[in-house]
């Protein structure tokens, strides 16, 4: 049970550093006028949710080829909730930043951004090992056909 819930703990803190990572950046940019310096965290913004999508992509293809998919939703779910948790409340405070400095609406929105990401990524990495079936439970139902296949045809005696 340590190993498994280990392995969600780490893509939980993997996921927080990269969100750190994208608000240093955001933060550390320069720009001649502030309407330039909004478009360039804007897309530093949307690289970071891109990245993260991807990551949640990425680990459902991993863990999906190798479990059921009630598990690894279970495992990106545990991951999403405590990545978010920590994203919304400890994130702005390595930046110098209250949690709620931008208003409750700012606060909710990224609730709904990190459950949308979660949501998303893990469906189309899904989805791309089922398209492919190299999903866990194609395996199965592979696996049982070529068995089923192997066995020699009984013979009815009378």
């Amino acid at each position: 049970m340590f190993q498994r819930w280990r392995a969600a703990g780490i893509l939980a803190l993997a996921l927080f550093a990269l969100n750190v990572a994208g608000r240093w950046s955001a933060k550390l940019l320069k720009a001649d006028s502030q309407a330039a310096l909004d478009d360039k965290k804007s897309v530093a913004g949307f690289v970071l949710i891109a990245v993260i999508g991807l990551v949640f992509t990425g680990m459902t293809v991993y863990w999906g080829r190798l479990r059921p998919f009630a598990r690894v939703a279970q495992d990106l779910g545990a991951a999403a909730l405590v990545s978010c948790l920590l994203a919304i409340f400890v994130g702005p405070l390595t930046v110098g930043e209250s949690p709620f400095a931008n208003g409750a609406g700012a606060f909710f929105s990224q609730v709904w951004v990190w459950g949308a990401l979660a949501i998303g990524g893990t469906l189309l990495g899904y989805m791309g090992l089922v398209a492919f079936t190299a999903d866990y439970r194609s395996k199965q139902l592979k696996r049982f056909a070529d068995r089923s296949k192997a066995l020699p045809k009984r013979v009815a005696r009378r």
